[in-house]
């Protein structure tokens, strides 16, 4: 019975973890709640997701710390997922309202890179917000309308309307948990071979 509740776990823990992780992400991103807050709790759920997923064996070896780690990772990417998946909510007409300048931002070491550049726009918005853009592109001189798309809680770069897209995907997270969840049964396995070789009950 130990034994099936603790396969049962290996395979629940990961689960129920990311979908708490991402359901919290997507409502504070859409919510007033303050980005420290929203990370400490995001944190305090990995820390009890770890707990749990710990309680479930006692060995294990090498495959109850590949577990862990790939919880670790799999949680991370929830966090990552669900804020990529997340669009600016408010858009404003803005004008460039000023000398573009630009920025060079070297990179360093073999195989690094290309250097990048960034063109900092000065904006004059309806509402006064934002108050410059930066991209890798020049988007238009002194003068040119543009509309900018940007979270009102200010917790996400703004973007160009046009590209107003969301990016995230399930299928990272998705993978790293089931592994997660494959190497947690292993390693009960592991456990209950251990337990048979020294002559212990299971």
């Amino acid at each position: 019975m130990r034994k099936a509740l603790s396969y049962a776990g290996a395979l629940l823990v990961p689960a129920a973890a990311g979908v708490l992780l991402h359901l919290w992400a997507g409502w504070s991103m859409r919510s007033p709640v303050r980005t420290f807050a929203a990370v400490l709790a995001g944190l305090v759920l990995t820390a009890v997701a770890l707990l749990a997923h710990n309680s479930l064996f006692r060995e294990g070896g090498g495959a109850g710390v590949f577990a862990v780690c790939l919880l670790v990772a799999g949680l991370g990417s929830v966090w990552v997922e669900a804020r990529d998946s997340r669009v600016r909510g408010a858009v404003a007409d803005c004008v460039v309202a000023g000398k573009v300048t630009v920025t060079r931002h070297p990179t360093f070491g073999e195989g690094a890179p290309r250097p990048k550049q960034l063109f900092h726009h000065p904006l004059d918005c309806d509402g006064g917000y934002p108050k410059e853009f930066s991209a890798e592109e020049k988007i238009g001189d002194r003068g040119k309308p543009v509309r900018i798309a940007y979270d009102p809680a200010h917790r996400m770069d703004p973007v160009l309307a046009s590209r107003n897209t969301a990016h995230g995907s399930l299928v990272l997270p998705s993978v790293l948990l089931g592994l997660c969840a494959a190497a947690s049964a292993y390693a009960i396995a592991a456990e209950g071979r251990g337990d048979r070789v020294s002559g212990r009950a299971p």
